[in-house]
């Protein structure tokens, strides 16, 4: 295997390969997977092969696992010994296929169950967003960092969208959960790519974020960059979150404790 900083300048070249594709591509063609928001665009495909083919042509013998793999296939990704590269081709695919701008790359190596690497990738903005365990998070090769605010007056939290109309409006009740125990309604965002609300969260431009309906590849990249920017990345039920886990809380440790006061006093329903 190579030393982590070469494994770390091939998923960014990846990365950028891919950028370079998604914001060229005019393609925007997409075939519905459950619902009519839940869909696969030709350019998911064609940005997975791109990332394939680069990973692939460095470490011909890893296991590499997709967020548009078929759901026999991802089940390994969940196994305690797991290693291997775990890429979402586009996240915010629904932002991707109008256009918005709002979308990012990820690229997580995980060894043994445990994220060791990661590349985040908005070829919108050009940033790129690197981390490996115990180096430091990076933007653009800057070290970051998450917010110190303390307080949820004037904070920034955001949720996601999700797929499952369920599942929605269990974010948005936790949500008017922190209005309705405090009386404070901090500012709201839900831009449709979690991806890019993580690498947010890790550079401060968000205080929290709070979610349930994750999948692996949403995190493989995302919950170590914000761990190495100093972010705790718990549960909603506050429990330490594994890149498997499909809900978070996550930001600062005081306003990350302050939100999980609030959230531990609502239904358990709203907390899976």
């Amino acid at each position: 295997m190579a030393a982590l900083s070469e494994m770390i300048e091939i998923m960014k070249q990846a990365a950028r390969a891919a950028g370079l594709f998604m914001i060229n591509t005019t393609d925007r063609g997409h075939t519905e997977k459950t619902n009519a928001k839940d869909f696969v665009t030709v350019a998911d495909i064609k940005s997975q092969d791109i990332l394939r083919d680069f990973l692939k042509k460095a470490y011909p013998e890893s296991i590499i696992l997709s967020e548009e793999d078929d759901e026999e296939t991802r089940k390994a990704m969940f196994a305690s010994d797991f290693t291997g590269f775990i890429l979402d081709p586009i996240d915010g695919t629904y932002n991707f296929k109008r256009d918005m701008k709002e979308s990012a790359i990820s690229i997580g190596y995980i060894e043994n169950g445990k994220i060791q690497r990661g590349v985040i990738y908005d070829p919108y903005k050009d940033e790129l967003y690197e981390t490996e365990e115990e180096k430091g998070a990076f933007c653009n090769e800057k070290p970051i960092r998450v917010s110190d605010q303390a307080v949820l007056a004037g904070a920034s939290v955001a949720t996601s969208n999700s797929y499952n109309d369920e599942a929605m409006a269990r974010n948005l009740k936790r949500h008017m959960g922190i209005y309705e125990n405090t009386g404070t309604m901090p500012w709201t965002s839900c831009p449709g790519s979690g991806v890019l609300i993580m690498a947010w969260v890790a550079c401060g431009r968000i205080d929290a974020y709070h979610h349930n309906g994750l999948k692996p590849w949403d995190n493989a990249a995302a919950f170590l960059l914000v761990r190495e920017a100093g972010g705790e990345v718990r549960t909603l039920e506050g429990e330490t979150a594994p890149f498997t886990s499909a809900t978070v809380l996550m930001g600062n440790s005081q306003i990350v404790q302050t939100l999980r006061d609030i959230f531990k006093d609502l239904p358990q329903e709203l907390l899976v």
